[in-house]
């Protein structure tokens, strides 16, 4: 006799409605639907335009149940619990018996499903990270069967994303050498990703270039949430800034350089998701302290004494519950101290007034003599060993809360500071600079940015993650010098105030998004949208007061007036005279708003 015969299969095995899955999951009858229309229609207006739904920090469990004979267990209730935090995703098998859990915070789940009668045969939890889809099939056995745990992984048929991308696990994170622990950085061990070329220097950007494409081309998403700054093109705070999130905070990140969905649209080269830490039902936490100091290290090249430097960076963090089972926390903070020489030399790499005063160059006459020695004694001066400071922080908070059983919330607030002294200008590769320090400046970046995310069982094959952030992104640079710039060719690069600053660019940025993921049998659509609006204030007077340079220059020999044809001066010469070769000056307003609007 079959057990499981069409007339004898227990109730479990029948399609259930929607309403009567909710009253058996939860005893709360599904009377309220005005929520899961107004989601639906609301995404399926914005998806019948463009769907750029960014939500690439989660994860899914998607396959089919079958039940002892093998066959397909339809209408039956499986759960998902994180094991960190006893958080519960539930979904009903269809009629085929296909089942997903989507929208899964990355992490380690355990799958259960217990049918009258009936269990799930025991597995191991399964170990979900962001972008993920695993791919599980599950069997049920007659509850009176002996256990029989199946250790080590679970069987997962299939582990794949759509997108050709590379994940960074929090393993490698922690546990790689970093100086400064800039967690970015391991981006660099991915294929198809290098350094851009502007970046060799801190007069760049810093950028980090995928599959041969500039560095501007890369979008950054933090918890799925918009992390761009639209004015530079960048991280938000840039990449001036040590760093704008912990290594301690950070769960996983992801690269994803081809062929991603829609969710992670919005970039020409690669996508960079990062997932942040969350808290569990258990307290805990961590301290560090780094240091670094160049008394370890040998004498940099190109420089005939060791400079003093010292990087530090400390901070802790502290996660844990606020209610066991329903509410949890989770907060970091992180200092960084670097303090770095800057050695000025002259474009010859030696002095200039000695060569003068030898009679070797050819810098003056008789008549002019005490002229052009008084300016190269006065050059002398703006060489030497002058400090720079780069001081920044990160702070970090985030709450996780179940509501009910089938809304989730997630709230995050992230801060970053990045201050100092001659910090605008600097080399961490070498100290030398043939810019005076009058050409340097001080730059201030502050960073906020508050996100809420609410993930919401509709149905049991329908799931909502609805997100909302507000981040600012304010930076100002002053020079050191109110002198106007100049440069004298083959002995100064820069004397005077930078033609660069001062300058100043707040942007403000309001993002929403939601997606929809329906399963239908075994297909699964995602639908959804984004909006992201930026005012942008942005200062930047350059050349607004001028700038000399000082190259050969014929002139009059009696009145140094510049002529076409007459006595030659070099560039020191021209210099004492104040007879500058080219004079540049920039007119028209300094202050532009480019907003953007994305849809």
């Amino acid at each position: 006799m079959d057990l499981l015969a069409p007339t004898m299969r227990p109730q479990w095995l029948k399609p259930v409605s929607l309403g009567q899955y909710f009253d058996a999951a939860e005893a709360v009858p599904l009377r309220n639907t005005t929520s899961f229309v107004f989601h639906l229609l609301a995404a399926l207006l914005i998806a019948s335009s463009i769907g750029l739904a960014q939500d690439g920090s989660t994860g899914a469990i998607r396959g089919v149940i079958r039940d002892p004979s093998h066959a397909l267990a339809a209408g039956v209730s499986i759960s998902a619990r994180n094991v960190a935090t006893n958080e519960l995703r539930v979904t009903v098998s269809d009629s085929q018996g296909n089942y997903l859990l989507d929208f899964l915070a990355p992490g380690s789940y355990q799958l259960s499903a217990n049918p009258r009668g009936f269990k799930l045969q025991p597995l191991s939890p399964t170990q979900i990270e962001a972008g993920q889809v695993a791919v599980m099939e599950l069997k049920l056995i007659f509850s009176s069967d002996d256990v029989v745990t199946v250790s080590g992984e679970a069987p997962l048929v299939e582990t794949q994303a759509s997108a050709v991308s590379s994940s960074i696990p929090q393993q490698a994170i922690e546990g790689l050498p970093l100086n400064g622990r800039r967690f970015q950085d391991l981006a660099l061990l991915t294929p198809g990703v290098t350094q851009d070329p502007r970046s060799l220097t801190s007069g760049s950007n810093g950028d980090l270039a995928y599959g041969g494409l500039r560095g501007w081309h890369t979008s950054f998403l933090v918890d799925g949430s918009d992390n761009n700054n639209g004015f530079f093109a960048q991280a938000r705070g840039r990449y001036r800034a040590p760093y704008q999130f912990s290594n301690e905070v950070v769960q996983e990140f992801t690269i994803s350089t081809n062929s991603y969905g829609a969710e992670l649209a919005g970039a020409g080269a690669a996508v960079v998701n990062v997932v942040t830490k969350s808290g569990s039902n258990h307290l805990h936490g961590s301290g560090f302290y780094y240091l670094r100091d160049s008394s370890f290290n040998a004498r940099p090249p190109l420089v005939a004494f060791k400079p003093a430097d010292r990087q530090q960076q400390f901070g802790f963090t502290l996660g844990g519950p606020i209610r066991k089972d329903r509410a949890f926390f989770f907060a970091g903070f992180d200092q960084h101290i670097f303090h770095v020489p800057q050695v000025v030399e002259f474009a010859n790499g030696g002095t200039v007034l000695t060569p003068v005063m030898n009679g070797t160059t050819g810098d003056y006459e008789a008549s002019d003599q005490a002229l052009v020695l008084a300016a190269a004694a006065q050059l002398d001066t703006q060489t030497g060993e002058f400090r720079s400071s780069l001081l920044g922080n990160s702070g970090f908070a985030r709450v996780d809360v179940q509501l009910t059983p089938r809304h989730v919330l997630n709230a995050r607030l992230s801060t970053s500071r990045y201050y100092g002294a001659n910090n605008v200008f600097f080399d961490p590769a070498s100290p030398i600079t043939n810019s005076a320090a009058s050409s340097n400046g001080q730059e201030k970046v502050a960073t906020e940015s508050f996100n809420l995310a609410l993930t919401s069982a509709l149905a049991p094959r329908v799931t909502s993650h609805a997100r909302i952030q507000f981040s600012r992104d304010l930076q100002q640079s002053s020079a050191n010098s109110a002198a106007a710039p100049q440069q004298i060719s083959g002995v100064l690069q820069g004397l005077g105030r930078s033609t660069i600053l001062p300058r100043q660019t707040n942007e403000h940025r309001l993002s929403l998004a939601e997606t929809l993921s329906l399963a239908n049998g075994r297909h699964s659509w995602k639908v959804g949208g984004d909006v992201d609006w930026a005012w942008t204030r942005n200062f930047f007077p350059r050349l607004f007061g001028g700038e000399y340079l000082f190259q050969s220059i014929k002139v009059n020999p009696f009145t140094f007036v510049p002529q076409v044809g007459g006595l030659e001066l070099t560039p020191l010469r021209a210099y004492a005279h104040e007879v500058p070769r080219i004079y540049e000056q920039d007119f028209g307003t300094a202050v532009s708003h480019p907003d953007s609007r994305q849809y």
